[in-house]
């Protein structure tokens, strides 16, 4: 069965590598600068498709074949777009109202178009003026993602938090499947130290993506940070499982585990402690100092000083030593 699945793989990898090497060919011709209209048309349907980020070829070459008069009905109003926040990326402002210009006399009540009235205002420093604009479009579109994400963007760039927080609210009540938003959301909560808040916004994403062990790791370093020895005892267990998915081979992960290690045994006096719980902040201590002799020996003494001077277990520092074979 291995064999078999390596040999439907094959061709597949092989399919991508040759559409990889095409489109690499078609971009070095858009650069040369000699490229036809034609080129130049099928290389910016490959990164619309492709959902590449090619600001600088896309907003100078894009102008131009706009201005050519070569396009299509069918492509006129995409290239449109695509040169909009392909320009706006590079800070070419003038090449952006240009077409919005053109977009806006063709769909003077568009939604879309609305949002990339937005994005011009945002380029441009606008702020208040963007915010008005976008609050205006969800009165005609209250559901519409992609300008709730654009005010949520606009909040946090000026450092309004509180409205971030209540535009990605506002986004996730919709959207509830974006992992992206509530990763945004969590960091918001942690800038504000609402670390209840952030460790929802991390459930949700462990729930959609379990196997990913930043997430675990992540979820685990909230809860220490918030403290108690509750959450201590179950930033514990994601910090092993983070441990666990990377087969032992993650510091940082290493490192929140034996740090919880140590911080559940300050609260022994009023919750008993695990019987092994000494086993298991002497495993991840021994596991940190041996991956630093391996990747950082320079700084392996320092880390076995640091795990040896803070072990809890009764029977000396020397269970540390870890064999440099």
């Amino acid at each position: 069965r291995s064999r078999e699945k390596l040999y439907r793989r094959k061709p597949q990898a092989m399919a991508l590598r040759s559409k990889v090497a095409t489109f690499k060919a078609l971009e070095a011709q858009v650069e040369d600068g000699h490229a036809s209209n034609a080129t130049i048309q099928k290389y910016l349907r490959e990164v619309r498709e492709q959902k590449l980020r090619r600001s600088e070829l896309v907003s100078t070459y894009g102008d131009k074949l706009i201005d050519s008069g070569r396009l299509g009905a069918e492509e006129l109003w995409l290239v449109h777009e695509q040169v909009i926040v392909a320009a706006l990326d590079c800070q070419d402002i003038a090449i952006a109202k240009k077409c919005l210009s053109k977009l806006m006399k063709k769909f003077p009540d568009s939604v879309r178009v609305g949002r990339l009235r937005g994005m011009a205002l945002e380029a441009s420093g606008k702020w208040a003026e963007a915010l008005t604009l976008y609050d205006a479009l969800l009165e005609q579109a209250p559901t519409n993602g992609a300008i709730l994400k654009r005010k949520a963007a606009v909040e946090r760039s000026t450092g309004n938090n509180k409205g971030a927080i209540e535009a990605l609210n506002d986004y996730l009540t919709v959207f509830m499947a974006d992992t992206d938003a509530w990763a945004e959301l969590a960091d918001i909560y942690i800038e504000t130290e609402a670390y209840s808040n952030a460790a929802f916004c991390m459930e949700e994403i462990i729930t959609a993506a379990p196997h990913n062990y930043m997430n675990h790791l992540r979820y685990a370093e909230i809860l220490y940070t918030a403290g108690g020895a509750d959450n201590l005892r179950t930033a514990r267990k994601y910090f092993a499982t983070a441990v666990e998915l990377t087969s032992g081979n993650c510091v940082r992960a290493l490192y929140g585990l034996w740090a919880c290690a140590r911080a559940v045994d300050a609260f022994k006096g009023s919750h008993k402690q695990p019987e092994d719980e000494s086993e298991l902040l002497e495993l991840s201590g021994k596991r940190l100092i041996q991956l630093y002799k391996e990747k950082c020996p320079e700084k392996a003494a320092l880390i076995q000083k640091m795990v040896e001077s803070s072990s809890v277990s009764t029977q000396g520092s020397s269970q540390y030593t870890v064999s440099e074979k």
